[in-house]
């Protein structure tokens, strides 16, 4: 009987690993391609991946930090490889550059991502920062982007001051790539309301110790935002990149789908605005039909997505 188990474990394990190897062939996923550094410690139990050049263009490496999606409850520094913006960093690496992916400290039962995972986004700036002789980075070509909770992380990092978070660090990013990320987190809890109270009433059948699980607001500010207006309205602020947009943030590139019903496009348009005021360089594109996740988005304006970040990052603002 356990020889059959075992034998059994080992087929599904070999089933999956084969899976995973398609999806990865199917999708050009980073992963297949030059050299990497996977597992890298950054601090404590966090870890980064370093997908490294295909082409040795430059002496000192311009290096792009991507911080994954996932809502701040979920997500992975291996998702760099899910399709989503391959092309991108296949072109990249391709031209020379260095794409780095962490992972960061994610919500838990009680206990907020905030302000950790921002701490961790800082964190690994610093870690760069640190190891740039032995990587030959480039700390005058520093960039970062992300994709929802994600693009909020590169956003923090790129425009509030380190010293909020952790200790300070001697990089300038240069740029941020911002893909349908919250950016004004007050907004954001307001206009999600019915979406919560639709997300309470599906799982009221629940125990009440699972219903807390599909409690989103409670599991990521820490508390129940509908019992306490003001201590929501200071955590909001504390943590949202509006909050913390000067005449001295880096370029900003903004991506939005106009029919995201998870992030709404909103969002782009309340930090667009601000740029736009203070005379900060953006490029805002707006893919038509997209929900979040590039759902609903086509072949084409997946594509064109892929150009828009490499045009972005190497033609307007390498060095």
């Amino acid at each position: 009987m356990l020889k059959k188990t075992l034998i059994l474990l080992l087929v599904l394990v070999a089933i999956m690993a084969i899976a995973l190897l398609s999806f990865f062939k199917v999708n050009d996923a980073p992963i297949l391609h030059g050299n990497l550094d996977c597992n890298v410690v950054y601090k404590d139990d966090l870890a980064l991946d370093i997908y490294l050049p295909t082409q040795p263009i430059y002496d000192k490496i311009p290096v792009v930090v991507h911080f994954h999606g996932g809502a701040w409850i979920a997500g992975s520094k291996a998702t760099v490889n899910n399709a989503r913006f391959n092309g991108a960093f296949n072109v990249l690496r391709d031209k020379g550059y260095a794409v780095i992916s962490p992972n960061y400290t994610l919500a838990k039962a009680g206990q907020s991502p905030f302000p950790a995972c921002i701490a961790d986004a800082f964190d690994v700036l610093t870690w760069v920062e640190k190891n740039a002789q032995q990587y030959r980075f480039d700390l005058d070509n520093v960039g970062v982007m992300g994709e929802s909770a994600g693009a909020h992380l590169a956003l923090m990092t790129a425009y509030s001051p380190a010293s909020n978070f952790t200790t300070p660090n001697a990089i300038d990013i240069k740029y941020v790539v911002n893909v349908y990320g919250p950016t004004y987190l007050e907004k954001l809890y307001q206009d999600q309301k019915p979406l919560v109270q639709r997300m309470k009433t599906s799982v009221s059948s629940l125990p009440s110790s699972l219903q807390d699980r599909f409690d989103l607001p409670k599991y990521l500010f820490g508390f129940d935002p509908a019992k306490d207006s003001v201590k929501t309205a200071q955590f909001a602020q504390k943590f949202s990149p509006i909050t913390f947009v000067h005449d001295a943030v880096p370029p900003t590139l903004l991506i939005h789908g106009n029919k995201d019903q998870l992030v709404p496009i909103s969002q782009s348009e309340y930090l667009k605005e601000k740029l736009d005021r203070l005379g900060i360089p953006n490029e805002y594109h707006i893919i038509e039909g997209m929900d979040h996740a590039f759902r609903e988005a086509s072949t084409e304006q997946k594509a064109d997505t892929q150009q828009w970040i490499v045009d972005f990052i190497v033609d307007k603002y390498n060095i």
